[in-house]
């Protein structure tokens, strides 16, 4: 029996279609995840060798001005791009991997960010996770939907019953012969993608291979309790989309929309506009106020002092610009703090739907994630300050440009160091499946 439902299964050339289909899309969302890393690597090696040039024109044009210099200088911080990000691209496609600043005002800057096309980022990546979340359970509802309902109506489930004991076990060793055919092709891929864009085998790695595994194993048996309800072919079809179309459309969607409306982020908007009103109104104010609250928070800068009447002073300058960024911190901060509300929500709701906690979780394997983005902000806003304490007294007390070693301005990069918590990662996916094995238990007793 368990041979020819084998043959049964290879035999059906729609079956065949179905796992070319996938290994197919598979293969476009590992190149799509190759290409998005090329790119990404090329505007590293490009930014290194731009940074350096920027240096050398501007000291050779402007040697004996280190303010203006500096005005102008842009240094690269780079945000360290996992291999594994090609499987998972996530934020990255939006938020830049590498960020060059002046010492100039910081909030203003660390939203400039690439322009892309709108009708490319509403359909988004097809990288790999796309294709698992969407695609892998649609292809198993194809292959699953009627796995009973087509015996009953073709008249042969009565004859079955006959030639076999245990009914259950047909309907289970159905559904093995596919999770396995479906396991196969998603091993496939991923062996492909390891050797093809040369992933390590690191720890993040074998956690994104098993939760991808969970999640398909999560979908057959939820197919499993829908067809012992012995529902028509059309009607199985029918709720398993129903189910596919809201656990990854409507839910995410309408817990987006009310996210939104508990959590609203006009903050980063605030935070530019607070920026620029308190920078551009420092021009018409005396000058000595502004001093006054820089030395406050930099007492190491008192010495360098400016007189009411001076025309202009690179001191004064900087100065300015950095209290226009202290004045916008609130709002930056409450934004920040919005977005680490929000990705708590979103959590929360992944330990309920499956397809939103792949997603997540997927992201902070592959350090593309929400939380790896305000990591990294933090990381360039301690940098930005790194290089504003290093050249403010170079500039404040009036020395040119070969005061600095400029060879040692190099590109710098940031680590993501998330902690990854396995109870949170795996015990949403063993959960669900175990309630779904119950509620199909009873059903599976009736069948027998």
């Amino acid at each position: 029996m368990k041979q020819y439902l084998i043959k049964q299964f290879y035999r059906n050339k729609a079956y065949l279609f179905g796992l070319l289909f996938l290994f197919l899309v598979g293969l476009m969302s590992i190149y799509t995840g190759k290409k998005f890393l090329e790119k990404n690597e090329d505007i590293i090696i490009k930014s290194e060798h731009f940074q350096k040039e920027s240096i050398e024109k501007n000291v050779k044009y402007n040697k004996d001005d280190l303010g203006l210099i500096l005005y102008y200088i842009k240094f690269n911080f780079i945000n360290n791009t996992p291999k594994l990000a090609a499987l998972s691209i996530g934020m990255r496609d939006l938020n830049p991997s590498i960020h060059g600043v002046t010492i100039r005002n910081l909030e203003e800057q660390r939203y400039d960010s690439d322009f892309y096309n709108p009708a490319n980022v509403a359909t988004g990546n097809l990288d790999f996770s796309f294709v698992l979340v969407l695609i892998f359970p649609l292809i198993i509802i194809a292959f699953c939907y009627n796995i009973l309902s087509e015996e009953e109506e073709n008249g042969t489930w009565k004859l079955l019953s006959v030639q076999s004991g245990n009914l259950g076990n047909i309907i289970d060793y159905k559904l093995f012969i596919r999770f396995v055919s479906v396991s196969t092709i998603y091993f496939t891929l991923l062996l492909i993608a390891t050797y093809w864009i040369t992933i390590p085998f690191t720890v993040n790695y074998f956690l994104f291979f098993i939760s991808g595994w969970l999640y398909i194993a999560f979908w057959f048996v939820l197919c499993r309790w829908i067809i012992l309800f012995r529902k028509t072919s059309a009607q199985n079809a029918l709720i398993l989309l129903i189910v596919w179309i809201g656990i990854n459309f409507i839910v995410p969607m309408s817990c987006n929309m009310l996210i939104q409306k508990i959590y609203p982020t006009q903050e980063s908007l605030e935070a530019v506009m607070a920026q620029r009103e308190g920078f551009h109104s420092k021009w018409d104010e005396p000058k000595q106020p502004t001093m006054n609250k820089f030395y406050k928070i930099y007492p190491q800068f008192k010495k360098y002092t400016i007189e009411e009447n001076d025309s202009f002073t690179w001191t004064w300058y900087y100065a300015m610009q950095q209290m226009g960024d202290f004045e916008a911190a609130n709002s930056s901060n409450n934004y920040i703090d919005k977005m680490n509300q929000r990705n708590k929500v979103t959590e929360y709701l992944g330990y309920f739907f499956p397809p939103i906690h792949t997603q997540l979780i997927e992201t902070q394997f592959a350090e593309t994630n929400l939380q790896n983005n305000l990591a990294y902000g933090k990381a360039l806003q301690d940098f930005h300050e790194e290089k504003r304490l290093y050249f403010y007294p170079y500039i404040f007390s009036g020395q040119n440009a070969d005061a600095i070693d400029w060879d040692k301005q190099i590109i710098k990069s940031f680590q993501d160091n998330q902690k990854i918590n396995l109870v949170k990662v795996f015990l949403p996916y063993l959960l669900i499946i175990f309630l779904l094995l119950i509620l199909s238990q009873n059903k599976y007793k009736k069948l027998c």
